[in-house]
């Protein structure tokens, strides 16, 4: 049987750049502990409809991952390069990205960090809140 490349074995390639983590449901107060990152880490609200959670911070870069309805209406997990001063304030958040491309940048500094936070959208899709979805950001002419 011959194996089934799935779009996460895709990191770090340039064709996993548009994949992104779509949510099979929304997070929301009443479940937002099924969406902790490694049991303890719960995404904080954003605003009144959308979540963050800090994917990955370091000195020089940090991520988020932003939980909201921002793809064609449905709900995904993308991604925010943010800059952080004076240990926690948030002072900027750059336009999200999707979760491919956001992967790929942590790999590129960080690969032990990405394959976790792959580990973590895989608990996800393993628990039925979400799948990564490789067409959802493909050019229809393709």
């Amino acid at each position: 049987m011959p194996l089934e490349i799935t779009p996460e074995m895709k990191m770090g390639m340039q064709e996993f750049e548009n994949t992104m983590f779509m949510l099979k449901v929304a997070p929301n107060k009443g479940n937002i502990d099924r969406f902790a990152l490694q049991g303890n880490l719960t995404p904080e609200p954003l605003d009144d409809l959308a979540w963050f959670l800090p994917a990955y911070l370091a000195e020089d870069f940090n991520l988020f991952f932003i939980f909201a309805p921002n793809v064609n209406g449905h709900w995904a997990i993308s991604c925010s390069q943010v800059t952080i001063q004076n240990g926690n304030e948030i002072t900027k958040m750059s336009e999200t990205v999707p979760t491919g491309m956001g992967l790929n940048a942590v790999n590129e500094l960080n690969p032990a960090s990405a394959i976790e936070l792959v580990a973590y959208l895989k608990t996800l899709e393993s628990d039925g809140l979400g799948f990564f979805d490789e067409e959802i950001g493909k050019d229809p002419a393709e």
